[in-house]
């Protein structure tokens, strides 16, 4: 039988109800019986051939866009070189239909609108989710309603708008006491209001961990390292993996990389600092936009499983994550910051001996650089301008300087 579980203190709740959270404030995560028994199975889709291991009855091929499937691949020896690490790769999750990982997780919010009869899918977000959401509700005929704090960048807004959404920017203190604030609604207005970090969501983003153990034939990296806001990418990884692991599909599932800006870090300081509990940000500025929960809810849980599962931790200053942002850039792919805190994060790991050279590293991709081009004002910015005329001339000093180098 299906039902929500507390993930620290394993308290039940019923798998339909519309709080994401348990009444402590812990996260929760869809659990029932025989997972063991779970097998892969033929199917076009991802999600047809790990039916088994999903919480739905009907999963319609119609509220698809095109998600998953996205690109697994060796960084090469610029970016090998920058980390200092033999075997990195890249999962590059921009490839999504809206651009971010988000869309997984959005593809199992209307499954689950579709089951229970649902006719809005609301959700709260600093942009990629927000976008993703809009985009899905459009595909399923569906009503999307978003809120966003002041800071979200008009090129995420935008897209919402245009797929139909009702956008409602909120103002306040910070962004933490907005979602905590947005959600408490829920129960008020019986609206399934999802967050980054919902247990619905999760079950979509555990696709992720199944086709990675598709991709290399169950030999999955050492690490994989992961953008930390709201903790549900990070947990949808692990769930994925654990649960391949208990169906006997896996024997180990890769050591996850928690991954923060440093103005932002309350899961990352809690766990250098050897505390049990997240320790809250508010009043800061990050370029990494889309990882800007300062206190989340569930983190602690985060927390305990770093240091039962023996992850890693590591945060970035906002030099090294433009630094981590040019040099992706450089070798062709192009991020936005939050996606790009993973390089700096595994080249700081490398360097401090806790990442040996020989281990394998997967760098999540979460999202892709058009979603704020606000941010390249901090980057060079460099066009050179000739004319008919001189177009000849100018090309050929290009040759020469090339040349030179």
């Amino acid at each position: 039988m299906l039902k929500l579980v507390s993930t620290l203190t394993r308290d039940e709740y019923p798998f339909a109800q519309l709080e994401e959270f348990a009444g402590n404030g812990e996260a929760l995560e869809v659990a029932w019986p025989g997972l063991e028994r779970a097998r892969p199975r033929p199917g076009r889709h991802l999600w047809e051939r790990f039916a088994e291991f999903l919480p739905f009855e009907r999963m319609d091929a119609r509220a698809s866009l095109g998600e998953g499937n996205t690109p697994l691949v060796e960084a090469g020896p610029r970016l090998a070189a920058f980390s200092g690490l033999e075997r990195l790769w890249l999962k590059n999750e921009t490839q999504n239909p809206t651009g971010s990982f988000k869309d997984r997780g959005s593809l199992t919010c209307v499954f689950m609108a579709r089951e229970r009869g649902e006719p809005t899918l609301a959700t709260v977000s600093t942009g990629n989710m927000g976008h993703s959401i809009a985009a899905y509700a459009a595909r399923a005929g569906l009503r999307a309603l978003v809120f966003v704090p002041e800071f979200a960048p008009r090129e995420k807004l935008l897209p919402m708008t245009l797929h139909g959404a009702t956008v409602i920017k909120v103002r306040a203190p910070d962004y933490a006491l907005m979602k905590q604030t947005v959600l408490g609604l829920a129960g008020e207005f019986n609206l399934r209001i999802v967050s980054g970090n919902g247990p619905i969501r999760v079950e979509g983003y555990k696709l992720t961990a199944f086709e990675l153990y598709e991709q290399t034939r169950g030999e999955l990296p050492d690490y994989i390292a992961v953008p930390t806001s709201a903790c549900g990418h990070l947990r949808g990884l692990f769930k994925g993996f654990r649960e391949l692991q208990a169906a006997g599909l896996i024997r180990r599932c890769p050591r996850m990389i928690v991954v923060q800006a440093a103005n932002n870090s309350p899961i990352v300081s809690a766990l250098k600092q050897g505390a049990e509990h997240v320790i809250p940000f508010a009043n800061f500025h990050t370029v990494a936009e889309a990882i800007t929960s300062g206190n989340p809810m569930g983190g602690d849980e985060i927390i305990a499983k770093a240091r039962a599962h023996g992850w890693l931790a590591e945060d970035v200053t906002e030099a090294e994550i433009l630094e981590a942002q040019r040099q992706l850039a450089a070798a062709g792919w192009f991020v936005e910051p939050a996606a790009a805190t993973t390089l700096g994060a595994v080249r700081k790991l490398r360097a401090a001996g806790r990442i040996a050279a020989g281990e394998s590293v997967l760098l999540m991709l979460t999202g892709a650089g058009l979603k704020d081009l606000g941010v390249l004002e901090h980057q060079p910015f460099a066009v050179r301008e000739s004319s008919l005329d001189a177009l000849r001339r100018d090309l050929a000093r290009w040759f020469s300087d090339s040349s030179g180098r």
